[in-house]
């Protein structure tokens, strides 16, 4: 018997570097999960031995050590946190490595978040989560939220206004590592009111988020993969409300008004031969989402 979760990603609307603590960056940043998932199963095994194996696209994955592996130091310290034993945790992937989007740490909280409901344990995964990586608290529950410091302090934003993206990906990735070295170089880290995004999406003001869309990673990240700034100004030539890079890239991101704006420039860009596809904002912690004006609720929920 196995227990599935969807591990959503996330985009940064914003993202300021607000300084360095302790040899990390503190950031401060404006983020939403949106509609794209990897699938998280989770089934008991009979010794304790923890097994991982992640599919793209049908095939195996076989690039990470499990032991560097955020989905299994999560099931591990699950594991040893609770006394459950072994586990086989299955991974599909549909969100891209090394774009900005949050799949490593979507994945560790969805192992989080299966093996509890596997185990029918009753406990907050966050302070786990908060051990594995940055921004993974935030992950295990999603949703608008303001995150800070090195991601772990999260600070929950309530709207049911829906955003519509266009997610651009870049055939290549970029080492955030190495984008934060670059950026220590000697780039601007305050970009963005993150006061007055927030304000935009609890109206529905799609327009005046556009004026608040920013990312202090850009530049560095743009010195590091020039596929980042062609693919920025390739979506920006279709008049999108906003557009951005998420995260430390590679993946940038447009704004429409519309889901069918959207898939028109989806369509426009597929033509030039760009990789990208149509996205909105969901908050999973809740399951319903897109009420407002009307409109038909949709379930959006963490487990399948």
């Amino acid at each position: 018997m196995k227990t599935s979760v969807k591990a959503y990603a996330k985009v940064n609307l914003t993202l300021n570097i607000t300084g360095v603590n302790g040899g990390f960056h503190d950031i401060e940043s404006f983020v939403t999960t949106v509609d794209i998932y990897d699938t998280v199963s989770v089934s008991s095994r009979r010794d304790d031995k923890i097994i991982v194996e992640m599919r793209e696209a049908g095939s195996l994955i076989e690039s990470v050590p499990q032991e560097k592996n955020n989905a299994y130091k999560a099931a591990k310290l699950f594991s040893e946190t609770y006394k459950t034993g072994g586990a086989d945790v299955k991974i599909v992937k549909r969100i891209p490595f090394g774009g900005g989007l949050g799949g490593s740490s979507a994945d560790a909280a969805g192992v989080l978040n299966a093996m509890k409901k596997h185990y029918k344990i009753e406990c907050d995964v966050k302070p786990l989560a908060d051990m594995l990586g940055s921004d993974t608290g935030y992950m295990t529950s999603g949703g608008y939220a303001i995150i800070s410091g090195r991601g772990e302090r999260v600070k929950k934003i309530d709207s049911e206004t829906t955003l519509y993206f266009v997610l651009v990906y870049a055939e290549e990735g970029v080492d955030t590592a190495a984008c934060y070295k670059k950026f220590d170089e000697g780039f601007d880290g305050l970009i963005s009111d993150n006061a007055l995004a927030v304000n935009a999406v609890i109206n529905d003001d799609v327009k005046a988020l556009g004026k608040c869309v920013g990312n202090a990673l850009y530049l560095p990240a743009v010195s590091l993969n020039g596929e980042v700034k062609r693919n920025l100004e390739e979506v920006r030539s279709l008049s999108p409300a906003a557009c951005g890079m998420s995260g430390s890239g590679s993946t940038v991101f447009a704004l429409f008004e519309s889901e069918e704006l959207c898939r028109w420039a989806v369509d426009k860009l597929k033509r030039k031969g760009l990789d990208c596809e149509y996205a909105r904002s969901i908050n999973p912690d809740v399951a319903v989402f897109g009420s407002k004006n009307g409109k038909k609720k949709k379930f959006f929920g963490l487990f399948e």
